[in-house]
């Protein structure tokens, strides 16, 4: 919370000084000002900057004296021109010629609007649709979990249906799997450091103690991250691999003898913040999205077990940042 917290202060406070001047053109108080004096400017026949002092009094007759903003040159010069100077004064004091006195300032607001538009389309284009599904699979009825990584694994009730724990130690009884055909990986893997190699493991465990199913989650420097779904003995049962065909989200499920028996990508016409799951045949299988800091799944009647696991799986796989 204190990120965006820390990001609206920083919008807010950009804002600011050209709002304070927008309130101030609109609505300020009408007064007339003389200039008395001009101190300041820069080098050459026409001063870039000054700093002028003067004496306003408003249409209600109150007097006022100090700092006036806005003034172009002619008006900055003392002698040049003696006539009352129109004002508007506002919270930080009185300006003169108005929007046009004062426009250098609000191009500031140029990069702030278009933070505010990238700010939307992108809540528009990837944000909402990811949520508005999530909220739709907790209304449906069928076999539904939530999954964070502090709660573990919850119904939608908020009952528990089964905790997540994460170890650097392999399950006893674990076995390797090694598929040939892992691809090749050339980005930055910051998560690694000066190590080849990462191997992470989650056991799901039910509310008895019972391990379901455990997750092993591998990098390996050069490689494409992969994850296997071990049984609770530790035996690996599938093989989830990155479909780089397909695109960044997508993966291949294969069986421990390398065929493919389902795939996993992108939610139709939603984006990554969604997942769908299906078998061999294209039949889908189950379905995820995010909803703030967890994800909704819902799987599909009569999925098959194997399948079902791997759901579970690659909601985790989700949870979790591994290069």
């Amino acid at each position: 919370m204190l990120l965006p917290g820390f990001f609206v202060t920083i919008y807010c406070a950009w804002a600011f000084y050209p709002a304070v001047l927008a309130y101030t053109f609109t609505s300020g108080e009408r007064a007339t000002a003389s200039v008395a004096e001009c101190t300041g400017g820069g080098g050459g026949p026409r001063p870039t900057t000054a700093t002028c002092h003067g004496i306003w009094v408003t249409e209600d007759g109150e007097r006022g004296d100090g700092e006036i903003y806005g003034l172009d040159y002619d008006q900055t010069v003392l002698g040049r021109n003696d006539e009352a100077v129109p004002v508007r004064v506002g919270p930080l004091g009185p300006y003169a010629n108005g929007w046009g006195g004062s426009w250098p300032y609000f191009l500031t607001l140029v990069p702030q609007l278009i933070f505010t538009f990238l700010f939307f389309w992108i809540r528009h284009r990837f944000i909402l649709p990811g949520r508005r599904l999530a909220e739709s699979l907790l209304d449906a009825s069928g076999d539904v979990l939530v999954i964070s990584e502090r709660d573990g694994v919850r119904r939608p009730d908020d009952s528990p249906y089964a905790t997540v724990g994460t170890s650097l130690e392999p399950p006893p009884g674990h076995r390797s799997l090694d598929l040939p055909g892992r691809a090749p990986y050339t980005r930055d893997q910051t998560t690694l450091g000066s190590r080849d190699r990462l191997y992470r493991f989650q056991a799901v465990t039910d509310t008895a103690g019972a391990p379901l199913m455990h997750v092993e989650h591998r990098s390996d420097r050069g490689l494409r991250p992969e994850h296997v779904l071990l049984d609770p003995s530790g035996v690996p049962k599938l093989l989830i691999r990155p479909d780089t065909e397909r695109g960044p989200f997508a993966y291949r499920l294969l069986d421990p003898a390398g065929a493919v028996v389902g795939s996993a990508g992108p939610a139709e016409g939603r984006n990554m913040t969604t997942q769908e799951v299906r078998d061999g045949d294209g039949t889908l299988v189950a379905t995820s999205a995010k909803l703030r800091r967890r994800r909704v799944l819902r799987v599909e009647q009569g999925a098959p077990p194997l399948l079902r696991d791997a759901s579970i799986a690659l909601v985790l796989v989700k949870l979790i940042s591994i290069d």
